[in-house]
């Protein structure tokens, strides 16, 4: 049996349907599928899988045998992942900014499955599946992306071309017939999965979390995490850079700049609101003493007003506010 897992992001909806139109009923295979998107493209996109494809489309429900033929698709805004033969969810920390998570699901089939998976990594923005599918090598399994020069959105193939050994390049044109073709192939040599793959695994499933494990995958730096503020370990034995705290929170170095950048960006918004609420309520207190006619009060009022008024321009500044 093999375990075709496969991630997508933006354009994904379109590339999973091509990808798997042409494969027939009756494969000696799993299919398990995670795309990032809203509510509303969870809840539909199975069922216009299910009028595009031969194959039976199942949305994943926690503890739900898996059986070959079928495809499983992930549940909104729950990680999907596998274990003992079953799929399971989790609305656990994100990963990469998104949950499901593309990583969470291809780790878990790596652990899992070992050199009986291929990982499937389709058009997308940022960086989600690089890791994913850097799991599925070291157990041995089979590694195919979109081609990027053909790639709807080319972030997610390319990135992982740059740091993962891929097997298959491949136009999404084409991929029915290479995932038919591997599943006629022989498998390759098993391999025995780094112990501390295993560990990570553990961590993403909510199996095992805390500062101990983080520790035995790798080194707390001096960043934290900019979804709960705790501390951050960079993972090691990997040639992508990852963070990981011990909530659980995961990010590659693209994926935690940018969220980042969304943190600091709210903060900003933050303190504009309250210097503008600052300025006027000190507007209302110089109103209030002079009309008390205690002017030498109401006018250090205006000075701090002045002040506050400075703090807002400069913010306006920052974040391109026109005057």
């Amino acid at each position: 049996m093999r375990v075709i897992v496969i991630g997508a992001s933006a354009g994904g909806t379109k590339a999973v349907m091509v990808a798997l139109e042409a494969i027939p009923i009756g494969s000696k295979a799993v299919f398990m599928v995670v795309i990032h998107g809203s509510m509303e493209g969870f809840t539909l996109f199975p069922k216009l899988l299910a009028q595009k494809i031969k194959m039976k489309v199942i949305v994943a429900q926690n503890g739900m045998p898996i059986q070959t033929g079928n495809v499983y698709v992930a549940l909104a805004n729950h990680h999907l992942f596998v274990g003992d033969g079953k799929l399971y969810l989790s609305n656990g920390p994100r990963e990469n900014l998104f949950r499901p998570s593309i990583d969470v699901l291809f780790r878990s089939a790596a652990v899992s499955f070992g050199h009986q998976c291929v990982g499937v990594l389709l058009t997308g923005r940022l960086s989600d599946g690089t890791a994913g599918l850097e799991a599925i090598k070291k157990c041995g399994g089979l590694t195919v992306i979109q081609n990027p020069a053909t790639a709807e959105y080319s972030d997610m193939p390319r990135n992982a071309a740059a740091l993962v050994a891929i097997d298959y390049v491949v136009n999404i044109e084409d991929m029915a017939q290479v995932i038919i073709n591997i599943l006629d192939e022989k498998l390759p040599p098993k391999v025995v999965a780094p112990a501390s793959l295993i560990r990570e695994n553990s961590i993403a499933t909510k199996l095992g979390s805390q500062i101990s494990i983080e520790e035995n995958i790798g080194h707390q730096v001096p960043i934290s995490c900019s979804s709960c503020g705790g501390p951050l370990w960079k993972i090691e034995d990997s040639k992508i850079n990852r963070y990981r705290c011990h909530v659980g929170h995961a990010f590659t170095e693209e994926a935690l700049l940018k969220s980042q950048n969304d943190a600091l960006e709210e903060a900003l918004w933050i303190a504009m609101r309250t210097l503008v609420e600052k300025k006027m309520l000190l507007e209302r207190v110089s109103r209030d003493y002079g009309n008390r006619g205690t002017s030498t009060l109401s006018e250090t009022q205006a000075d701090k007003i002045k002040e506050v008024q400075k703090q807002i321009n400069k913010l306006r500044a920052v974040l391109q506010i026109p005057d």
